[in-house]
């Protein structure tokens, strides 16, 4: 998770480098009665803060897909992240992370490498409350956050 998070976090402060949105990231936030997600990264736009969650799993891409399916109601994306022998055997059943509107990622921690095989619509979080009681839980963590 650490490595994953790592790669993430310089590539998109890379892009940020290159006049792109500042971003925050977490790891393991709990949102009540939605689960623990892994990472959770921040993109601060004019308008709007916006979650990306990600679970990641060695195996049982199904437990991740379940998991992350839930991060939709506060998160504008959600996103399983697995190995890529494992992230294979997912991408069999790609119709159902697309139809679910769920990222499938793998990380190859070896060669510090994200390969993105499915990257979900732009689309806003299930439930405006659980988005804002995810905001909170960020906003107590990170005091640069603006409020909106």
């Amino acid at each position: 998770m650490l490595a994953f998070g790592r790669a993430y976090h310089q590539e998109h402060l890379d892009k940020q480098a290159d006049g792109g949105l500042a971003f925050e990231m977490g790891r393991e936030m709990y949102v009540h009665g939605l689960g623990i997600a892994d990472i959770v990264s921040v993109f601060i736009s004019p308008r709007k803060l916006v979650l990306h969650a990600f679970e990641m799993k060695i195996k049982d891409w199904r437990k991740g897909l379940s998991q992350a399916y839930r991060y939709k109601y506060y998160a504008d994306a959600a996103y399983v992240v697995l190995p890529p022998d494992e992230a294979a055997k997912a991408e069999q059943s790609l119709m159902v992370f697309q139809t679910i509107n769920v990222g499938l990622w793998a990380f190859d921690k070896k060669e510090n490498c994200i390969k993105k095989i499915h990257n979900p619509r732009k689309d806003n979080p299930i439930s405006n409350a659980a988005y804002k009681k995810a905001v909170a839980c960020l906003s107590r963590h990170f005091k640069s956050l603006p409020v909106f």
